[in-house]
């Protein structure tokens, strides 16, 4: 039986308008132009989209360290998305752009053109033919990470960690590390350490 997880966004209407001008004030400033327009003309989207993949283009460069033909396949899809632009009903090319990136980055470019239908085997989704996608966190990350969760409130702990961390430094002073501060944290509230970094 396959268990649906339930969405921290099922329960708010979705609204696409401000969830783009909140992803273009991260990207770009909330006080940049892009970010604070209020034009949907064709021609400034293409100008905005365009911006946005200038911004991809130095993220992947700076974050992404991996062979030159998997780098290839990458700005693969930012180049299509950016040649998407110069035609009329442009959307399109553009999210198969960003979708051939996304898919990417998760290792691979999936081709089920041949398959027959019917049920999928349980690799199906599985794109580690020629490598495989792993996420590490450093104690600092895990700190940065810890912090963002009592930030935002999801998940749902018994206490921002960011007051716990001050209670911790009133309590053991400023000798101990973040690291130490983190293994006392997994220890002495593990619900919520786990809550966070299961």
């Amino acid at each position: 039986m396959r268990l649906k997880r339930k969405s921290a966004f099922s329960e708010s209407t979705y609204d696409s308008r401000r969830a783009m001008q909140v992803q273009l004030s991260r990207l770009f400033g909330s006080d940049s132009r892009l970010a604070n327009t209020s034009s949907n003309t064709p021609a400034r989207w293409r100008r905005t989209l365009s911006a946005v993949l200038e911004e991809m283009k130095s993220y992947v460069s700076a974050n992404v360290d991996t062979d030159e033909f998997h780098k290839m396949i990458l700005y693969s899809g930012l180049a299509r998305a950016q040649e998407a632009l110069k035609q009329d009903d442009f959307w399109l090319g553009y999210v198969e752009g960003i979708t051939r990136l996304s898919l990417i980055l998760l290792g691979d470019y999936p081709d089920h053109r041949k398959r027959k239908s019917g049920r999928k085997d349980k690799n199906h989704y599985k794109l580690d033919r020629y490598r495989s996608i792993q996420w590490s966190q450093t104690p600092r990350q895990r700190l940065n990470r810890l912090f963002a969760a009592g930030s935002a409130g999801f998940p749902k702990l018994s206490a921002n960690p960011m007051d716990v961390f001050r209670q911790f430094r009133d309590q053991y002073g400023y000798k101990p590390t973040q690291d130490d501060f983190l293994e006392w944290y997994r220890c002495s509230r593990p619900e919520d350490y786990a809550a966070v970094f299961r």
